[in-house]
């Protein structure tokens, strides 16, 4: 486990913001996830970062899942096993790899595997594009008393941007997938479609966390494109996506965000983030 001392977590966050940790800790193994949790129990846990905002400081310790398991492994009976570390993208070449796929609209979300279940990441069930739609088992670390413990995958515990994970004190630590047969050049087909579906409609030309809010008014959200604050403002391009476009704090953000439930409240509408706002 490798430790830093006032340490700017700039690379840590898709939302590029500045954010100095008085202690980070990688850990490299569940047992040394263990041990410094149980050492440092008011920690704030942090993976790629992309769904996050950070503040200027973190007095708090910091945790990094980003190396503590970045396997890929294809056991028995044509099950994929994939660490919480691992990034999508790598998930994608290496299904790719091994004639696997139906995850490749996801190739340009900026996650790991563990905050993409844990997200449920995709379209949704109606579309028939979320990473649940191949979940069999996951394995995750229990922090209530800190056992390793297996979910098994059922379809009615998933929804749009919602696992049963969001309701547990625990932390994902690998998960096993069964994905479809699929041509490798048919692979490569899809994963060039969405790169060309995110240049052309997604905002993805600025740091940002991808889509703010996981429940919404679409219309106020069409209305809300290019409203500023500060260095933070609504994408133009696309609705409900707020992006860094010029040295963007946290309470530039967190404002914006703040403006958006209150608007929504005066049309009675309900209005959710999807971005967690960390505050020490």
């Amino acid at each position: 486990m490798k430790t830093f001392e006032q340490i700017d977590l700039f690379s840590h966050n898709t939302m590029r913001l500045h954010s100095v940790a008085t202690v980070l800790y990688t850990p490299e193994t569940i047992e040394e996830l263990i041990d410094v949790l149980k050492k440092t129990p008011n920690s704030i846990i942090i993976a790629a970062g992309s769904n996050i905002v950070l503040p200027p400081r973190l007095e708090r310790p910091v945790i990094s899942l980003m190396s503590l398991d970045n396997r890929l492994d294809i056991i028995g009976d044509g099950i994929v096993y994939a660490g919480c570390s691992v990034r999508v993208q790598k998930l994608i070449r290496f299904l790719q790899k091994n004639s696997l796929g139906g995850i490749e609209y996801l190739y340009s979300v900026p996650a790991s595997l563990g905050g993409l279940v844990y997200m449920n990441g995709g379209r949704g069930r109606e579309h028939n594009m979320a990473i649940s739609d191949y979940l069999v088992s996951v394995e995750y670390l229990d922090l209530d008393d800190m056992t390793v413990k297996k979910y098994v995958a059922k379809c009615n515990d998933f929804s749009y941007r919602h696992s049963p994970f969001q309701e547990l004190n625990a932390i994902i630590i690998a998960a096993y997938f069964r994905f479809k047969e699929q041509n490798a050049d048919v692979t490569e087909s899809l994963i060039k479609e969405r790169l060309a579906y995110s240049k052309k409609y997604l905002s993805a030309d600025k740091p940002s966390c991808g889509t703010a809010f996981c429940k919404g008014n679409r219309y106020i959200f069409r209305l809300l494109r290019g409203m500023r604050v500060g260095g933070a403002m609504f994408s133009k391009k696309t609705s409900n996506w707020i992006s860094n476009v010029d040295n963007a704090t946290y309470e530039d953000i967190c404002k914006l965000i703040k403006r958006t439930q209150r608007i929504h409240k005066l049309f009675f509408s309900e209005c959710k983030s999807e971005i967690k706002i960390i505050k020490d």
